[in-house]
């Protein structure tokens, strides 16, 4: 049917009572039908974008006067970073987090903590800005679960370097079945495991205890020894009790508000 020319060349006036009918219908229709897709879409977008909750302004003066001008403007800043990223893709996330953390200077635990092995909390890392593999490496994990990037899709290497040092990394891994992707603070790109083949994995944990040994024969050759659940790693859990501890201590300068965000609390 060319109903087209019949639009443009006739009046109105001039359509029968029942074509009138059937077209307010169909317009009616389509309207509703608009309407209903667009608020659906717009429904949709809002509840998919994350709001990060704004820290009192006594947070960061608290932080200048237990550790100084410079390390509560880093905190700032770090918090700032968070925002322009939050509603980011995982991908752009991931990148960000990688290049931002990286710039963090690599300082020895016998220098800086005086200790031989000392894993920093993600707080104690950004004030002085500065720590060895494990301490970025855990400031990674902090900031992209602050971005909301979920726990159980995070984890640690536990690695020899190209070196043949201990080295740790972080890793995301978006499924089961998808290949993981290494954030290294000794590579300024994420690269996914089987371009890391210089590499050698021992094993990898997780936040909630899960560790998986790794058979590594090298050239990126990796398979899964064994899985242990929750197995108590001493050190990540000291650090985790010295981090609660040192954000519960800020709340009463946040209007008695918790730092994090809802989305963290799903994680212990």
């Amino acid at each position: 049917m060319e109903m087209q020319p019949k639009y443009k060349n006739v009046s109105v006036h001039s359509k029968t009572p029942k074509m009138l009918g059937e077209l307010r219908y169909w317009l009616t229709f389509t309207s509703l039908f608009l309407a209903f897709h667009t608020f659906c879409l717009v429904d949709l977008s809002a509840a998919a974008e994350k709001e990060f909750p704004d820290w009192d302004q006594g947070v960061y003066a608290e932080i200048n006067k237990r550790h100084g001008e410079k390390a509560a403007q880093r905190m700032i800043d770090v918090i700032q970073f968070v925002k322009v990223h939050l509603n980011d893709p995982v991908e752009k996330q991931l990148e960000a987090v990688n290049d931002y953390m990286n710039e963090l200077t690599w300082i020895a635990d016998s220098e800086l903590w005086k200790q031989p092995d000392y894993w920093a909390t993600p707080f104690e890392t950004i004030t002085t800005f500065g720590g060895d593999c494990e301490d970025i490496a855990i400031a990674k994990y902090l900031v992209l679960r602050l971005m909301g990037v979920p726990d159980n899709q995070l984890g640690f290497a536990h690695v020899f370097n190209a070196k043949k040092e201990h080295h740790m990394v972080l890793i995301y891994k978006a499924s089961e079945e998808a290949e993981a992707l290494v954030l290294d603070n000794e590579n300024p790109d994420v690269k996914t495991a089987s371009e890391r083949s210089d590499l050698i994995a021992v094993y990898v944990f997780q936040n909630d205890g899960t560790t998986f040994l790794i058979k590594d024969d090298g050239g990126g050759k990796r398979s899964l020894k064994s899985t242990l659940e929750n197995k108590r790693l001493q050190k990540w859990l000291t650090a985790k009790e010295r981090s609660q501890k040192n954000t519960e201590s800020f709340v009463p300068f946040n209007n008695g508000r918790p730092l994090t965000p809802d989305w963290m609390a799903k994680a212990n």
